[in-house]
């Protein structure tokens, strides 16, 4: 996923994106979407009245700018190719429209030398004499706020509740040894046990709350995962969520005057209700239920929820 302003993104959901906007901003243009299937052209559509040609590119992850660069100068070169390479099918694609300006779309531009770079490829797309190419050939940079009316008139337009993420969202990571998040869980467990402390069944149910938990915690980077793997988008969501709520979690703790339990119970079930509201209908109170089993125990392993 690739974080910007305007929510995460990976290639799909750009793309997607960006048809949206260019129908908006470009239909009375003639605006054309070239679907990938059967073949990649190295365009993604075109105006059949100004000669704009389109192409979109979402990084895969956040990059280091110097790589971010790399990336995006290598996908202008590949796709400059394309149109070069599929003369014949693009003039049978395009007719009579010739391409003017080469538009490469991506989030943000990571480098003024992408410019000296699309400076370099015009002249080689100029020198090939293409016919479905103008004679004043340009290629155009557009990072996402080259459209930010657009694209957050379509985000209302969807419902969408706005994203600000300044960096892809991501749990805290795991880098104390594992026998000191076994020792947190077990002795929050004690904590949460203590109405029962006397009980003949105390060990018992002690070494079952620590055995349950402890699962739970080591599944769960895991189980994130999965949801990252079948939804990229959702995931962000997520994990965006989880975080914004662990802040209210951090205060929660600090304030409470009830037992262990019930401001475990509490966080919980909070956690479950956020999930279920914000995340309609991917989440309902099952899934939500599984996702706030597996986030209390990694904040009890963490000490992102305390009792002290």
């Amino acid at each position: 996923m690739f974080a910007t302003a305007f929510g995460a993104f990976n290639g799909t959901s750009w793309e997607n994106l960006c048809q949206l906007v260019f129908k908006r901003k470009y239909g009375v243009d003639g605006y054309q979407h070239i679907p990938v299937s059967p073949g990649d052209y190295g365009l993604e559509g075109y105006t059949s009245e100004t000669g704009y040609g389109f192409q979109c590119y979402c990084p895969e992850k956040q990059y280091s700018r110097s790589e971010l660069y790399e990336k995006q100068r290598n996908k202008i070169t590949e796709d400059i190719n394309k149109l070069r390479d599929n003369k014949d099918d693009l003039v049978d694609i395009l007719g009579s429209v010739k391409i003017k300006n080469w538009v490469f779309v991506t989030p943000e531009l990571a480098s003024n030398a992408l410019l000296r770079h699309a400076r370099k490829k015009e002249k080689e797309v100029s020198a090939a004499k293409l016919p479905h190419v103008a004679d004043d050939f340009r290629i155009l940079l557009h990072d996402a706020e080259h459209y930010l009316l657009e694209i957050r008139q379509i985000q209302s337009t969807q419902g969408e509740a706005l994203d600000f993420f300044s960096v892809s969202p991501k749990l805290e990571d795991l880098t104390d040894p594992p026998e000191e998040y076994e020792a947190n869980l077990r002795r929050k467990s004690v904590a949460r046990l203590e109405p029962k402390r006397g009980a003949p069944s105390y060990d018992r149910l002690l070494e079952t709350l620590v055995g349950n938990t402890l699962k739970n915690f080591v599944e769960a980077d895991n189980f994130l995962h999965g949801i990252e793997k079948s939804a990229p988008l959702l995931h962000a969501r997520l994990i965006a969520l989880i975080n914004e709520y662990e802040n209210e979690v951090r205060e929660k703790a600090i304030l409470w005057y009830g037992s262990a339990e019930e401001l475990t119970s509490h966080v919980s079930n909070g956690l479950i209700a956020r999930i279920v509201h914000d995340l309609q209908p991917a989440f309902n109170q099952t899934s939500a239920s599984q996702v706030a089993r597996h986030i209390m125990a990694r904040w009890l392993a963490i000490c992102q929820l305390d009792y002290e």
